[in-house]
């Protein structure tokens, strides 16, 4: 294009921060790999925290580098309604990095629908039109969806969609003629050499990289490998926050008498994640759907063969001999923990180096980053 971009960002988390997961890291994927310039008005503190990042000044733009600024905004910024200011600067897109937030999406869009750039808007509903996530405070949810519709909130609006299945979800809720822009997330990219451990039968460090939160199915990971009674030294390590005690406890109990060695290891931020995935064999996800799978992607960059739901974009992982993606069914996952487990140390290294060349394939495709570009042209061919 003719011209560098710029876009207005408001996303309720963005870097330093990670609890968040998911949506912080597609939004700093995507902003890393773009050629435009980036606004991002943001909160200061990080999700469920009240801890503002350390040395940030607040409500005044922190320049990241020579495209990216942010503006780390406070309580009182946000209630005054201050941070809502800079939809009036010159901007060409105004990019929504969720659905329902009321301070980052519906008062931005309001905003924008009143001074008429609502036209510039872009809307990454990030998988909470997925029938699981709308599950949870689904009647309150179901009636916002509906005054939204009747009211037409989100018209004229364009909408970016990572998956096949998102285009359908969004067609579903907000229309079959909404312009939409099929751009899969963008992986982190690793160019490090891969660290390579050994394996031997009987031997397995399996790692979970996730939220400790019913719909990542972490107590469902625990009662597969209780039930396929693995012999050796097998461990699992949980890496994540622990925002549900109540279900934490329900884990803990069933870890007890799993018959491997269980840790939770608590949360970690995304630089120690990436520092010790080397020092695992496999990487073990029993989830009920995820969007994309960022932790999935950067292991498999890593050298992790993974074993997975079906319940993700990666799939046919088999085939590509770097791991696998189950239905959620205990003898599925029984079958392939033991042939896992019993693999021998050549073969195992073939699976890791194979494992590294499909992940970095997969964030290395320059198509895919194509896709991401389209977002914010003036004038492309959409998905009605």
């Amino acid at each position: 294009m003719s011209k560098q971009q710029h876009i207005l960002v408001y996303s309720d988390w963005y870097l330093p921060g990670y609890r968040a997961g998911g949506p912080i890291r597609s939004l700093a994927n995507l902003i890393e790999q773009m050629p435009h310039a980036f606004s991002v008005v943001t909160r200061i503190t990080d999700h469920h925290s009240s801890i503002p990042y350390a040395g940030i000044t607040p409500n005044v733009w922190t320049t990241i580098n020579d495209r990216v600024r942010v503006m780390y905004c406070s309580d009182d910024h946000l209630q005054s309604g201050a941070y809502l200011e800079e939809i009036n600067g010159d901007y060409d897109w105004i990019y929504l990095n969720s659905l329902f937030s009321p301070a980052f999406t519906i008062k931005p869009l309001r905003k924008a629908r009143a001074l008429k750039q609502h036209h510039k808007v872009i809307v990454a509903p990030r998988g909470m039109l997925k029938p699981g996530a709308l599950s949870i405070k689904a009647n309150k949810k179901k009636w916002f969806l509906r005054i939204a519709q009747w009211l037409r909130w989100y018209g004229g609006v364009r909408w970016h969609a990572t998956n096949e299945d998102e285009v359908a979800e969004i067609k579903s809720h907000f229309g079959s003629r909404s312009e939409i822009i099929l751009a899969p997330n963008l992986a982190q990219r690793y160019e490090t050499p891969v660290k390579m451990i050994s394996k031997s039968p009987g031997i397995m460090k399996l790692v979970c990289v996730a939220r400790i939160s019913p719909e990542k199915g972490i107590l469902e990971a625990i009662q597969f490998l209780s039930a396929t009674q693995l012999h050796g030294s097998v461990s699992c390590d949980f890496i994540g926050t622990m925002q549900d005690e109540e279900y934490l406890e329900r884990c803990r109990a069933a870890a007890e008498n799993a018959g491997v060695h269980i840790h939770f290891k608590g949360e970690m931020t995304h630089q120690e994640v990436a520092a010790c995935l080397p020092d695992y064999h496999f990487f073990y996800l029993t989830t009920w759907g995820e969007n994309f799978g960022h932790a999935i992607a950067e292991a498999l960059q890593l050298g992790l063969p993974v074993i997975i739901s079906n319940r993700t974009p990666w799939r046919n992982l088999a085939e590509a001999g770097v791991g696998y993606d189950l239905p959620l069914e205990e003898g599925a996952f029984a079958g392939a923990l033991k042939e896992l487990n019993n693999l021998e140390n050549e073969e195992y290294q073939f699976m890791r180096d194979r494992a590294a060349k499909f992940g970095r394939a997969a964030a290395h495709d320059e198509k895919v980053v194509a896709q991401s570009k389209r977002l914010f042209y003036p004038l492309v061919n959409v998905t009605r």
